[in-house]
């Protein structure tokens, strides 16, 4: 029954064409032989997973910008490749350890780092996995997500305590994730790890959907004044060139 019904929404995608982009689920229902309640249920799995999408003024059904987002990484450079040396600017003109992250299921994932060339600094190291309410790389990516997912991953994680700043309370962690929204960036306060300063920005996909962050989490005396917003600064430009990057390679 699961085979089927994969197969029947693979069929419904290939249906959209250049001449087709627009499909009424009972054109779907005719030219697959279902009933219109079936083809109707099929395509609503599809828009909850934003494969498909209503059209303008109603007018039926297109592909989803999921499709965007998917076909994005078919990319001559995949989104490490692209991040690479823009994080690796940073690291060296800050000597800082900087971190790219995405998400994965509900938590956050390195996906790739340069480490800092200062003794002291907070280590990271690829495929390690946190929590997104504690720390900017995580609440970069959580300030940009969808309400309903973003309840959905503090109902399945929770908001865990690690250090006395750590935010654990649901209303005021919504708070600052429309003041992230705002600002273009996120910070912490030794939320995950104590006596470090962390930032970090979001980097989205051509279809607006936020597809990870870069960041920085250094001791919280390298990140204070004039040294934090030139991190500010240094991180936007980069999250900002990658994001341009990221959107000309789709749009080929």
């Amino acid at each position: 029954m699961l085979l089927n019904t994969l197969e029947k929404c693979i069929q419904i995608l290939t249906l959209f064409s250049i001449e087709s982009p627009v499909l009424q689920v009972s054109e779907i229902a005719e030219i697959l032989d279902l009933p219109r309640s079936t083809a109707y249920r099929y395509v609503s799995a599809l828009r909850s997973h934003r494969l498909v999408e209503e059209a303008p003024n109603g007018g039926g059904y297109r592909l989803g910008s999921r499709i965007s987002d998917l076909a994005a990484t078919m990319s001559r450079k995949p989104l490490r490749e692209i991040a690479l040396p823009y994080i690796e600017r940073v690291a060296h003109e800050t000597g800082e350890t900087v971190i790219l992250c995405a998400l994965r299921r509900h938590v956050g994932v390195c996906l790739e780092k340069v480490d800092g060339h200062h003794v002291l600094r907070v280590a990271h190291e690829l495929g390690d996995t946190y929590p997104l309410h504690a720390g900017a790389t995580g609440k970069a990516i959580l300030a940009h997500l969808d309400p309903e997912l973003q309840d959905a991953i503090i109902d399945d994680v929770g908001l865990p305590r690690f250090t006395d700043t750590t935010i654990t309370d649901t209303r005021r962690l919504k708070r600052e994730l429309t003041e992230i929204r705002k600002a273009g960036f996120a910070e912490s306060d030794g939320e995950a790890i104590a006596e470090t300063q962390g930032i970090a920005v979001p980097i989205f996909a051509s279809s607006g959907r936020v597809l990870a962050s870069i960041g920085v989490s250094a001791p919280t005396h390298r990140a204070q004044g004039e040294d934090r917003r030139r991190l500010i600064r240094l991180l936007v430009d980069a999250g900002g060139r990658i994001t341009e990057e990221l959107n000309a390679l789709g749009s080929r």
